[in-house]
């Protein structure tokens, strides 16, 4: 969502702390936040990483309708974050209404040593928005 001087405001946050240094595609600046920490206990248990994704993502300060996620690796930690955005944007009770705010997920390409942003739900490429500062470019 953009605020009053037309820039978005967004959440940016690493899948998982310290795998590698990343840098916002939008600002340059080291992404220091991250969903889960360096190590994670029993992986597969995908609805305890759903209850810590929403955490960081909605009830973290500050609280942004757009989040960024630079993906990382650990496969069952994605699915975490996704499920967890959908669950408390779309339900329950679930709705067929589209959800407020927008989940891009970042990820890494080798071949051209930068971040392509996907949108979650449609799976198409992304333009970069306006940082929120615009100081930061």
């Amino acid at each position: 969502m953009a605020n009053k001087r037309g820039v978005i405001e967004m959440k940016e946050l690493s899948l998982t702390k310290g795998r590698h240094e990343i840098k916002s595609v939008f600002t340059g600046k080291v992404i220091e936040k991250s969903i889960f920490g360096h190590t994670v206990e029993d992986v597969l248990d995908i609805e305890k990483h759903m209850e810590i994704a929403r955490e960081a993502m909605f009830y973290e300060q500050p609280y942004y309708d757009e989040i960024v996620v630079y993906v990382t690796g650990l496969t069952p930690l994605f699915q975490a974050v996704f499920a967890a955005w959908l669950n408390v944007r779309c339900g329950p009770p679930w709705t067929l209404d589209m959800p407020r705010g927008t989940l891009t997920f970042a990820h890494y390409n080798r071949e051209t040593d930068s971040y392509v942003l996907v949108d979650a739900l449609t799976g198409k490429t992304r333009q970069k928005p306006v940082p929120a500062n615009a100081d930061d470019k």
